[in-house]
């Protein structure tokens, strides 16, 4: 028997580790939420003689949004629409990454600290039949004293792939003007722009990008009002930062076209810090995150992550490579902050942050993910991501006659963690490798629902076992050729790590071939 062993984390997730994410769209197209995904992209250059830190001298990369392949055969204009988004991402990350490549390496070639820096961040702040908005942080720096910051935001009609304009969100100009005024004296009163005479003036609602006589407005369709984003020097100073104001629908209901509002629960990805209605209570709380960079690979690695509510800070030592970040807010008006960190060998961990009262808690520490999108005609890594409180995917690292990641439908459950399968059993993603049996094996036959219809049979060499569903634990169901499911009871010692089937014979007996990640 050959153990295989794929040493490459890498080759882990691209070959075992995904979840077949377009099963867990199906019969959705009356659902209210879409299923989207994140893609990482990666140009930055790297020199190791340079001796600075990870080798890296231009640091290069960040995140695209798609539809999930569910989603975009019942939404095609809004892939199509993401998808020319994120081409056009892309081309700027490659054509920042390839012109700045020599002066970058000089920079550091000088002794100067630090490196050249072009990373875009974006988050998705709702995904319904309503709208698609999504928030976006670009930073750029190349020397001096500081970088910059620049928020940009989508707003997409699902249907028809279409921009929505504040226009077609907002029916009168000067209304919006006095209440951003208004929340600006009330969140930023030292501000240098209140006491101009007009500060909105140049901008328009009619547009979605600034053009060379008006500027546009850049905000958000959140579940639960809207968000305007305010760039670094865009209304005052440097020192003065950016600036995020949110306009609830509650509080102006006059003001909209058309109801915007979501009811019931939802969830809204974060970038940066942000404001929601936490608790239903008509107040804009401030919630948001950050990361600390590994100290030896600041490029693309985290140390620390910092989260905070209004003004509170909570932090936790984690190694990591991405975080995703995610308001859950329930039917009943509960809110918690899930925050996913993505780490080596696929594994993952979620802290859960219950967001109820004046101090906010780590109410839970799991060790869950989010489940790898799985695009068979497209060259994408990413996740999917929770687009809604009610329904969304978890996964978490299973090592049980392979390596995969196990996955399950949930929402989010009564102490803010997410509800378990009533079954106890995980669903096995069917990219996992089929298993051929070396010798006979005597095992239980158990039924769809996992109910033993048959004791002890014997299953000849030979035969094929797809992995189907597990407990996590010990136990893994597998279906053979002719349709029986078998369960395999999986047993290992302190002693030896090899696991004993069904109490009969060793693992690597009982099967010709095992895909192990390392």
């Amino acid at each position: 028997m050959k153990r295989r062993i794929l040493a490459a984390v890498c080759c882990v997730t691209l070959l075992i580790a995904g979840t077949g994410c377009g099963r867990f769209g199906e019969n959705k197209a009356s659902h209210r939420n879409l299923r989207l995904m994140v893609n990482y992209f990666d140009y930055s250059k790297h020199d190791y003689s340079l001796q600075s830190g990870s080798g890296c001298y231009l640091q290069c990369n960040g995140t695209t949004i798609h539809c999930t392949e569910e989603t975009a055969r019942i939404y095609p204009k809004l892939a199509e629409a993401l998808d020319k988004d994120a081409a056009e991402t892309v081309d700027l990350a490659k054509a920042f990454s390839d012109e700045m490549d020599e002066e970058a390496h000089e920079f550091m070639r000088d002794g100067a600290s630090g490196f050249y820096v072009e990373t875009v961040q974006s988050a998705v702040k709702r995904a319904d039949e309503k709208a698609v908005s999504i928030a976006s942080e670009w930073y750029s720096y190349m020397g001096g004293a500081h970088g910059a910051g620049v928020y940009t935001a989508r707003n997409i009609d699902p249907v028809t792939g279409e921009e929505i304009r504040l226009s077609d969100v907002v029916k009168d100009k000067q209304m919006l003007d006095e209440l951003l005024l208004a929340r600006f004296r009330e969140l930023y009163p030292d501000m240098s722009f209140l006491e101009w005479d007009e500060p909105f003036g140049n901008y328009d609602i009619n547009i979605t990008k600034n053009n060379d006589e008006s500027n546009a407005y850049t905000f958000t369709l959140d579940p639960d009002g809207l968000s305007f984003y305010f760039s670094a020097y865009e209304l005052g100073s440097y020192a003065e930062g950016r600036q995020v104001v949110k306009l609830l629908y509650r509080d102006s209901p006059t003001l909209f076209v058309k109801d915007y509002a979501v009811s019931g629960g939802y969830a809204s990805g974060l970038i940066g810090y942000e404001r929601y209605d936490l608790g239903g209570d008509g107040t804009a709380d401030e919630i948001g995150y950050y990361c600390i960079n590994d100290e030896f690979n600041p490029a693309s690695a985290y140390e620390k992550i910092y989260v905070e509510k209004n003004g509170q800070e909570l932090d936790f030592n984690l190694h990591c490579y991405s975080v995703e970040t995610f308001l859950m807010h329930t039917e009943d008006n509960r809110d918690y902050l899930y925050v996913i960190a993505h780490m080596v060998n696929d594994e993952s961990c979620l802290h859960i942050y219950d967001l109820s009262g004046e101090k906010f808690t780590l109410a839970e520490e799991e060790a869950y993910g989010l489940p790898h999108a799985d695009w068979e005609e497209e060259d994408l890594y990413g996740y999917e991501l929770i687009t809604d409180s009610d329904d969304f995917v978890l996964t978490f690292r299973c090592d049980l006659l392979a390596t995969f990641n196990a996955y399950f439908n949930t929402s989010v459950g009564p102490d803010g963690r997410p509800l378990l399968p009533e079954d106890g059993y995980y669903d096995v993603p069917d990219n996992v490798s089929t298993l051929h049996s070396a010798v006979p094996l005597k095992a239980d036959i158990v039924n769809e629902k996992g109910k033993v219809v048959k004791k002890n049979v014997t299953i000849p060499a030979g035969k094929t076992f797809k992995l189907l569903r597990t407990d996590g634990e010990k136990t893994v169901d597998a279906r053979l050729a002719d349709g029986r499911i078998a369960r395999l009871e999986l047993t290992r010692s302190d002693d030896n790590p090899t696991a004993i089937v069904n109490g009969q014979i060793s693992e690597e007996e009982a099967f010709k071939e095992l895909f192990y990640g390392g």
